[in-house]
């Protein structure tokens, strides 16, 4: 067995780090020879963490290596004696699912008693802190390499996990140290890929706040106004633009995107794209019992006001009738959200699509920024 430490004086996105674990915190990724608990095994662990009796501040990037599967109990030994008297709050990718419950079940079939900071153990999962938005990241499947790709984070590493299990049956034989090297680059490029990769929670960071029902102090409108444009097929098409800041600044400019928005960040702000319907649409009325329908007008009104028609042309409204017609320009209405005093229009009586008309005075009601939220909250999950 190898243990092998990389000194650092700093890592990326340290004020992160720091905001969110203060120095408890201890990136951690392992390297398995298959996905089976029970039978494969664990032969090297990644761990950085501060070194907190350093009065310079360096980080620790502790390699533990089996130099053959045979060594797994080595590993998990010396993993149990950097833990020795200390709590710590792991940070993973993909954690929860993967390293956190294989690094005990190995301890469990070893039967080495399971380390405090395992049996209790606390921590964050990066993949589930983001996973939750991977419909908006546009990625079918979000592993770490997708999302430092985001983040134009470059690695030397060009394998995967699974890439490199025959290479380290290999290595058990011939012990090459240009296969080890290929196994601790892999590893490392892991581990300090998640310091790297945090700042990806600062787009996160925009729809957990729309969440979280935000301070008048955030998302503050910076301008709302209509572009239009023709496409490529003549078409001419609309969308309203909402600029506004972001919570907080992101690191490199990415287009989120709904079946029907787009959302545009960039530095601290911004901008989302919402396509405009031109057409006619109808507002249905929920009490068709108090309407008539009038069908050579394609309408509905009041009973007090039918009544005063003349007989046969007028009919009790249904609740597929019963609606008023309106043409113009509309937006789409986010799920479960209502503006009072803006009617809401659909196509037909079963549609589930509702939008709003789209006015002067929405576009410079303080409640476009509601309006904003309401998307930002429900649209991107």
């Amino acid at each position: 067995m190898k243990t092998i430490d990389n000194f650092t004086d700093s890592i990326s996105n340290e004020e992160i780090y720091r905001k969110l674990w203060s120095d408890e915190g201890v990136f951690l990724d392992i390297e398995t020879t298959g996905l089976k608990r029970d039978t494969s095994s664990v032969y090297l662990i990644g761990l950085l963490f501060p070194v907190n009796d350093d009065p310079r501040g360096k980080w620790d990037l502790k390699l533990i290596l089996a130099e053959s599967a045979a060594e797994e109990t080595e590993v998990l030994k010396e993993f149990s004696r950097v833990f020795t008297g200390k709590t710590a709050k792991f940070i993973t990718f993909n954690g929860d699912r993967f390293d956190i419950p294989f690094l005990k079940r190995r301890f469990e079939v070893n039967g080495i008693e399971l380390p405090p900071v395992l049996s209790s153990y606390e921590g964050a999962d990066i993949y589930r802190m983001i996973n939750i938005y991977r419909k908006a990241f546009g990625m079918g499947h979000m592993n770490q390499k997708s999302v430092e790709r985001i983040l134009k984070v470059s690695r030397e590493d060009k394998y995967s996990g699974g890439e490199l299990i025959p290479y380290f049956h290999e290595y058990e034989k011939t012990g090459d140290s240009e296969i080890e090297k290929l196994l601790i680059t892999h590893n490392r490029e892991d581990v300090y890929g998640m310091a790297e990769i945090l700042s990806v929670l600062s787009y996160t960071e925009i729809f957990k706040c729309a969440e979280e029902l935000p301070e008048e102090d955030l998302f503050k409108l910076h301008e709302a106004r209509i572009s239009c444009h023709t496409g490529f097929d003549g078409e001419k098409t609309s969308e309203l633009l909402i600029r506004f800041e972001l919570p907080e600044a992101v690191p490199e400019p990415y287009l989120f995107h709904d079946l029907r928005l787009f959302l545009e960040t960039n530095g601290k702000e911004g901008t989302l794209h919402v396509p405009v319907f031109n057409g006619e649409l109808k507002h249905f009325f929920e009490n068709y019992k108090d309407y008539h329908y009038i069908p050579s007008e394609d309408t509905a009104v009041l009973k007090t006001i039918g009544n005063l028609r003349e007989k046969g042309t007028v009919e009790n409204a249904t609740a597929a009738n019963c609606y008023i017609r309106k043409s113009g320009d509309f937006i789409p209405l986010p799920d479960n959200f209502i503006l009072s005093g803006f009617p809401v229009f659909k196509k037909d009586h079963k549609s589930k699509n509702f939008f709003y008309p789209l006015t002067e005075n929405l576009l410079s009601d303080q409640r476009l920024r509601d309006y904003l939220i309401a998307i930002l909250k429900t649209n991107f999950r």
